[in-house]
Parts: C-alpha cells; sequence; structure tokens
C-alpha cells in the first residue's frame, strides 16, 4: 500500500529532492501468529499537477505472514508521514485589526480549498496579548452568521490557538470561511474558567472589538492512495488531528 501526505498553502517554497529512503521492517505476534511490516519512506512522491508537493512525502509498506506470504490490510491502521525537514516555515501574517474601525460582528478570513482530493484546513492565531480569547466559527461557501454555520469553538486565552476542520468534512466544498471575534470577560469566566460544557456558542449583536492584534497562518493537508488504476484516490481516509508543520497524520 502506498499513501501519500499532501500540503497545498505555502508552507514551503522549498523543492525537497534527492533524498534519503527510509526502509523498516518490524516483526510481531498477534495470536501466536508472526506477521512482519515492511515500509519505506520516499520524498517528493508524485502527483497531479495541480498540486503542490514541495513538502510531500509517500510511504510504502507491505504485510508478510510467517511464510513470506503478503497479505491484505483489513482493520484499521493510522500513519504518521514526516515532511520535509528542510523546508522553510514561512512566517505567520500580522493581522492589525485594533487600528481599523469594523462595521461586522467577526473579522473575517477567506480560505481556497477548491482541489481535486480532499484536504483539511488548519488555522494557526497568536495574539499579542496571551490573555485574550476567541470565538471561532466558520461555514464552507459562504459568510457564516451566528444562526448558519457549520461549526464553532472558543480558543480560550492562551499564548498561541490552533484549530483544524478535517477532509471529511471540506469534501465537495469550494470555499471556507471562518470568523474571529475576541470573548469579552464574563464569555471567558463561563468558557473557560468554569470547565462546563457548552453546547451553543455565546450570541451577541455587538460588533466586535479587538483589544490585541493577532498573527495568523492557515495551512491544509491531505492523505492519498495508489488505487487499482495507479491514480491517487482519498477514499476512505481522513487527516487526523495529530497533523502539524513536522508530519501528517492519515487513518483508513
Amino acid at each position: 500500500m502506498n499513501l501519500q501526505s499532501e500540503t497545498i498553502e505555502s508552507l514551503s517554497n522549498q523543492t525537497f529532492a534527492n533524498g534519503a529512503i527510509q526502509f523498516s521492517s518490524i516483526e510481531m505476534n498477534q495470536t501466536e501468529k508472526s506477521i512482519r511490516i515492511q515500509s519505506k519512506v520516499e520524498p517528493l512522491a508524485s502527483f497531479f499537477n495541480s498540486a503542490n508537493t514541495n513538502v510531500s512525502r509517500s510511504i510504502s509498506f507491505s504485510l508478510f505472514d510467517s511464510n513470506g506470504n503478503e497479505i491484505s490490510l483489513d482493520y484499521p491502521i493510522q500513519i504518521l508521514i514526516p515532511r520535509d525537514p528542510n523546508r522553510i516555515l514561512p512566517p505567520m501574517i500580522l493581522q492589525n485589526v485594533t487600528s481599523i474601525p469594523h462595521q461586522q460582528l467577526f473579522n473575517l478570513h477567506y480560505v481556497n480549498i477548491t482541489t481535486i482530493l480532499s484536504v483539511s484546513v488548519h488555522i494557526e492565531i497568536e495574539p499579542s496579548n496571551s490573555s485574550v480569547g476567541y470565538l471561532l466559527i466558520y461555514k464552507f461557501d459562504q459568510i457564516p452568521q451566528l444562526n448558519q454555520i457549520n461549526g464553532w469553538s472558543i480558543l480560550c486565552p492562551q499564548d498561541f490557538h490552533s484549530f483544524f476542520v478535517d477532509n471529511e468534512q471540506t469534501r465537495n466544498h469550494k470555499s471556507l470561511v471562518f470568523g474571529l471575534r475576541e470573548l469579552n470577560s464574563s464569555e471567558i469566566v463561563s468558557y473557560c474558567r468554569n470547565n462546563k460544557s457548552q453546547m451553543n456558542p455565546p450570541i451577541t449583536n455587538e460588533r466586535y472589538n479587538f483589544t490585541s492584534n493577532y498573527k495568523l497562518r492557515v495551512y491544509s493537508s491531505g492523505c492519498y492512495f495508489l488505487d487499482e488504476n495507479n491514480q491517487w484516490n482519498d477514499r476512505g481516509l481522513k487527516v487526523g488531528n495529530l497533523t502539524n508543520h513536522d508530519q501528517t497524520h492519515c487513518l483508513n
């Protein structure tokens, strides 16, 4: 089986080539049966021309029984595929939201997810003031409203915030629009300090007021396999929540 990870957003503009192939073989016993796993990791896997594979890797693996016969995969697996360690990670982009008058309830950001195969979307936010928290809402293919959203999250005060939408949710959509606004002090107490599970986001009709600027970075990842026609396919694969700058987490 051959799996590939791919990053679409500008995590790196450096092409990785001529890297070493990593090969491993592991033996394990399951209910008195010996299983041998062979795998290798290769740089810059081939892919369709319309995608950026600058930090892409592929992993191939096979399972063999004690007699050396290859066996099929019939149970769930998860794989961590490393990215190119030589890539250059672009800095986060400053969002100067405190000096601009606003007429909306949220500060909106647009993410293009028009791709041949499905991708996950990863959002990273670093506020200038670590005591600031946010309400994040998002909707596919149109501007989100509090009563018309596909999802939401409370980002409690800390130095760094991260949020991701997996490829099963983004599948068949062309864009994701997410909105941010700061939490007020009472919302921070209700949603962050009381440790209570909240079923609904805080509701407000007031225009947002940012007391702190923030930095933003958005990137996308995908998990694909070579199908019976030797074409890359995302059928049955999901990008997991362990995906980060250094690896792609793939589940089937």
